[in-house]
């Protein structure tokens, strides 16, 4: 996490290491303003922070740091927009797949707290390149914001697209994923593990895709469906520019 807070361009306030950690790490050890690293006994580190097992170093982050989430940014046109994200491993692998994918930044009802310290060991320290905006409250204030704030978005010419099990929402219809105009501004939202997308977000937004799948399993967890679908737009890309280049 900390060479991914590097990559980022900033820097820890403070780190805790132990001779051994740095013996093991030189590379890393040159990269860091050596200014910042108080080196510590594994007692010490071991009694200032919350892992079972540290891995001999620990560092104190500003919050100044995380990437801050603008509105009006006009470059952005891929949102990932997870609603009320229980899990957080499921949300940091989110957080992962998303910067792979090349997602702008993230929109957060609720859910797991990308700064908690599961979510940022499972992101592998993604977070510090993804500008996010977390809704806080409860669920009818969250979901009025997220509605706001989506709406926005699509009237500045994103398309919003709702996830849902292909077993699930017969009702409505649904499109396989790869159906969508994918090079369109885009805004992806994917639902919380156990009752997928909020009703008000899905009826406020027509537009449904799926991954079909055998009927045999109901639905896909969340962080997995994630993967083909936010890499779908690489995959487009990437072939749009070889046809023009051949």
């Amino acid at each position: 996490m900390i060479e991914e807070m590097l990559k980022s361009g900033n820097h820890p306030s403070k780190i805790l290491t132990t001779e051994k950690w740095l013996d093991k790490n030189e590379d890393l050890y040159q990269k860091i303003d050596q200014s910042l690293i108080n080196v510590v006994s594994e007692e010490v580190l071991a009694s200032a922070v919350s892992t079972k097992n540290p891995d001999g170093v620990a560092a104190l982050v500003e919050i100044s740091s995380i990437p801050n989430f603008d509105f009006n940014n006009i470059e952005d046109d891929f949102i990932l927009v997870l609603d009320r994200i229980q899990d957080p491993g499921n949300m940091g692998n989110l957080f992962r797949t998303a910067l792979a994918a090349g997602v702008s930044k993230i929109l957060l009802a609720g859910g797991a707290h990308p700064l908690g310290q599961k979510v940022l060991r499972a992101s592998s320290g993604s977070v510090f390149h993804l500008p996010f905006k977390r809704f806080d409250g409860g669920e009818e204030e969250i979901i009025n914001s997220l509605l706001s704030s989506l709406d926005q978005f699509s009237k500045n010419g994103f398309q919003i697209i709702s996830t849902s099990s292909h077993n699930k929402n017969l009702y409505k219809s649904q499109k396989p994923y790869w159906e969508i105009d994918w090079s369109k501004p885009t805004a992806l939202i994917l639902g919380n593990e156990g009752n997928g997308i909020h009703k008000r977000i899905q009826e406020a937004f027509n537009e449904t895709i799926t991954i079909p799948h055998s009927e045999l399993v109901e639905s896909l967890n969340v962080a997995c469906v994630a993967v083909p679908l936010l890499l779908e737009r690489k995959r487009v890309t990437y072939t749009s520019t070889s046809r023009i280049q051949k």
